[in-house]
């Protein structure tokens, strides 16, 4: 008997490191990816746009989001001069910072010396606009589960 072979699907390699704060960053860029190729609003905020925002950390982490004309890119380092860079202090810092979704906690960040920002400051507003749509739609069913699940993690953590 013949088994018949599977189909090989080739995805494009991303050099990631496993510090969080570069998987955090390579997996929007991944979203990002996504996003120019399904949501009208996200293709609209890169059309035409060419661009490079890096995020980093003090600790000599680096790796940037590159837009061209509707494409989405990343590269690990410093790989070119970005138009706008965000650096804090550490990775854990970073991560936090960018998965609260906050802007205060850029600011309190900027103005106690641990977040560093540079270059072209559109485009933490460009950045802002993308991040309302990097979280993924989900049904309604998956959103009561999702809201009790995190309900019971307050419950039992007390955070």
């Amino acid at each position: 008997m013949k088994i018949p072979s599977i189909p090989v699907v080739k995805l494009p390699l991303v050099d990631v490191s496993t510090d969080p704060l570069d998987l955090l960053v390579a997996g929007l860029a991944l979203r990002m990816k996504q996003l120019a190729r399904t949501s009208p609003k996200f293709v609209e905020l890169i059309h035409e746009r060419q661009f490079r925002i890096q995020i980093g950390t003090d600790e000599g982490l680096a790796r940037q989001i590159v837009v061209n004309n509707g494409h989405i890119d990343t590269l690990s380092g410093d790989a070119e001069k970005a138009d706008f860079t965000v650096q804090f202090a550490n990775s854990e810092q970073g991560v936090k910072t960018l998965i609260k979704g906050d802007p205060t906690a850029f600011m309190t960040g900027m103005q106690n010396g641990s977040i560093k920002m540079e270059g072209d400051f559109s485009l933490l507003m460009w950045f802002n606009k993308v991040a309302k749509l990097i979280p993924p739609k989900l049904p309604k069913p998956i959103k009561e589960k999702v809201k009790s699940l995190r309900s019971f993690i307050r419950e039992k953590t007390g955070k």
